[in-house]
């Protein structure tokens, strides 16, 4: 199961809404909507967030190649600066 899929399914099971489980975990709510979408893959930071607010492992959540994937965007977007 891919991130997308993990973190949605996971926040429903809790009965948590998009804002809450920002509020929760410290990630802006619309990281959240983009993460659930697909339309931007997590940090580890963000994992580890995301994870600890759900009480669940962060590989539960995310492969280690879509967290690899991640912070390697995240280092590129920094050297550009």
């Amino acid at each position: 199961m891919v991130f997308s899929e993990s973190l949605r399914r996971l926040r429903l099971e809790h009965f948590f809404s998009q804002a809450e489980l920002a509020r929760r975990s410290g990630v802006h709510a619309l990281t959240i909507t983009r993460l659930e979408s697909g339309r931007t893959a997590p940090s580890t930071r963000t994992v580890r967030a995301l994870a600890e607010a759900l009480g669940v492992q962060p590989r539960e959540l995310a492969s280690p190649e879509e967290v690899a994937e991640a912070d390697r965007r995240e280092h590129n977007r920094q050297l550009k600066r």
